[in-house]
């Protein structure tokens, strides 16, 4: 039996980040932090190219408004290792190129290049996980 390819992810940093109700956000997909926004925790947005905040680790679900809790809906938000973002299956980025994404922050082979602290996170491998695409990506 082949072990699990999440074992591969190494999460180094992580932070936790704000999920609107109204907005849902996928798992291993690039995050971005919503400037406009100006709360703490800072509230997340898909990160599509430049400036990002890091590597989403689960799925945060859209919550219709009347139905939203008084509580915040928070995300961690993995910002340095070796960590899984999903990839378009059809445009797998290659190893040890510069990561980048397209508008729903998964990783294909031309899109918006990738910022993390001011470093280039870079793809060390492609691997599938249940039939979806992922890279493995080094952030510093």
């Amino acid at each position: 039996m082949a072990t699990p390819v999440y074992g591969k992810q190494f999460i180094r940093f992580a932070e936790t980040g704000l999920v609107p109700e109204a907005t849902s956000l996928s798992q291993f997909r690039i995050v971005a932090i919503d400037e406009a926004a100006g709360t703490e925790p800072p509230t997340l947005k898909v990160g599509d190219g430049g400036e990002s905040f890091g590597v989403l680790q689960q799925d945060v679900p859209a919550v219709d408004a009347d139905k939203a809790t008084t509580f915040q809906r928070l995300g961690t938000v993995a910002t340095s290792g070796l960590l899984l973002v999903e990839a378009d299956s059809t445009a797998m980025p290659l190893q040890n190129a510069a990561l980048e994404v397209n508008s729903a922050g998964v990783a294909v082979t031309s899109g918006g290049g990738v910022l993390v602290n001011a470093s280039t996170p870079i793809v060390r491998q492609q691997v599938v996980i249940g039939g979806v695409s992922h890279v493995l990506v080094s952030f510093n």
